[in-house]
């Protein structure tokens, strides 16, 4: 799995309750995420920031936290490093 950094446009709304219409934002909001790749298709970006030891010692690789980003959403994406490269103390 890829270490990556995703900028992507998010929506933005949702009140709970009535409100004036002169004050509604039109622009979409730009969000920062860091996570390990687990999905990348034309479709869809799946990113997970927290995951268990992927190291083979018997137990089923997990993940926490993913979030499904649309790729249409994505203005950029930059790899952060080689997930090899990352040693963790046992």
């Amino acid at each position: 799995m890829r270490l990556v950094f995703i900028e992507w446009l998010d929506s933005i709304g949702c009140a709970s309750n009535w409100s004036s219409l002169d004050g509604s934002r039109a622009d979409p909001l730009i969000c920062r995420s860091v996570g390990w790749l687990l999905h990348d298709t034309d479709a869809c970006k799946v990113v997970v920031p927290h995951i268990t030891n992927i190291a083979d010692d018997g137990v089923t690789p997990q993940g926490c936290g993913d979030m499904t980003i649309p790729t249409c959403a994505v203005t950029r994406m930059v790899d952060l490093t080689d997930p090899s490269d990352i040693t963790v103390a046992r």
